[in-house]
């Protein structure tokens, strides 16, 4: 809990429960977790999608499948099957390490295949 500061794009569903995506310095890629905050524990759940330093300071691009996440990640851990995405939001978080951090993100849209919503 004490290294738990990171920087993130999560994806809230209408079940209340959010899969929220970072770039870890360790961890591998695809790793995933149940938030270790106690207050957030039932509610996030957390996937590296890169790791390490390879690529810092450049822009990087990255498309999920948000579906085969769920199922893959959260499924067997957290209940609720979601029916729809209601919210987008990135965390910030370096209360435990008092660091400081640096992304920017841009672009984000969802799609269905059919049609995309942009979202920022």
């Amino acid at each position: 809990m004490l290294s738990h500061d990171y920087l993130s794009i999560a994806i809230e569903f209408d079940t209340g429960k959010d899969l929220t995506y970072y770039w870890s310095s360790t961890l591998p890629v695809e790793t995933g977790y149940i938030c270790p905050l106690p207050a957030w524990k039932d509610k996030e759940y957390h996937v590296v999608v890169r790791s390490g330093s390879d690529g810092l300071g450049e822009w990087q691009s990255e498309s999920r499948n948000l579906y085969t996440d769920h199922q893959q990640h959260m499924a067997r851990c957290m209940d609720g099957s979601p029916q729809r995405i209601v919210r987008i939001w990135l965390i910030a978080n370096s209360v435990f390490q008092r660091g400081t951090g640096d992304c920017s993100y841009a672009g984000i849209r969802l799609s269905d295949g059919e049609s995309s919503l942009s979202v920022l």
